[in-house]
């Protein structure tokens, strides 16, 4: 796909209030297998003060947003998040005390770690403030993390690098396919869910897929965007979709 081609995310809007929190905070597993995701989004990760954990990929066609259980006090700027992550591995039940401006310090019992914020400047392109204005979905489906594991295990054994989310025929489907290959293999799962009057065609690159295995409801817009809310309101993801 070209520069010219290359979808990005709609306008931003500003985003609610942080919660008040402490200096020391205790990650739950749920928050730290959402930033082990977001590896896969952008090494990189601007925290925001409050509960609210962004992050957005360089090519600015993936955005996630994830409200955890804690707060946190402050901004700060991680340039190697997965280095981030397999640090705090190496504590049972790590404190984050974020007392300095310029580290963390991570504490548990007899152990501790001093790390070092980056310059926000580096990392600034992974740092979204505000939420995306969604313009509304074409295609509203509910898709469990059973049929997503489905998809992912298929795209890879059979090599199909396209999403293809229709309406022909009075139903919803998900395929998997090739679009440059007009003989490649297919894969179909069929959704409920509701649509527009007319027959669709929306694709997503497997690429930008890069969901957590949870149960979501999916809106697709017309307007090359989806949103991935999971069941519990706490994770969404926009993912843009490609030009036909």
């Amino acid at each position: 796909m070209t520069n010219e081609q290359q979808q990005t995310l709609p306008p931003l809007v500003p985003p609610p209030s942080p919660l008040t929190m402490t200096n020391k905070v205790n990650l739950t597993g749920d928050t730290v297998n959402i930033l082990r995701n977001y590896c896969h989004i952008n090494s990189s990760i601007v925290f925001r003060k409050g509960n609210v954990i962004r992050t957005i990929s360089n090519a600015e066609n993936i955005l996630a947003k994830y409200t955890s259980d804690e707060s946190f006090p402050t901004d700060f700027a991680i340039y190697d998040l997965p280095q981030f992550l397999s640090g705090l591995a190496l504590f049972d039940n790590p404190e984050l005390d974020f007392s300095s401006e310029n580290y963390v310090r991570i504490n548990s019992g007899r152990q501790s770690v001093k790390y070092y914020y980056s310059d926000p400047e580096i990392t600034l392109k992974s740092a979204p403030e505000k939420n995306v204005k969604f313009p509304g979905g074409d295609i509203t489906f509910e898709l469990n993390a059973e049929d997503l594991k489905k998809l992912y295990k298929a795209a890879a054994v059979y090599h199909l690098p396209d999403l293809n989310i229709t309406t022909t025929g009075g139903k919803i489907e998900l395929v998997l396919h090739d679009n440059d290959n007009d003989t490649s293999n297919t894969f179909k799962i069929g959704v409920e869910g509701t649509y527009t009057n007319k027959d669709l065609d929306l694709d997503i690159k497997m690429e930008n897929l890069r969901v957590m295995e949870r149960d979501y409801n999916v809106k697709v817009s017309s307007q090359l965007i989806s949103e991935w809310i999971s069941t519990d309101d706490k994770l969404t993801y926009y993912i843009a979709l490609e030009p036909k």
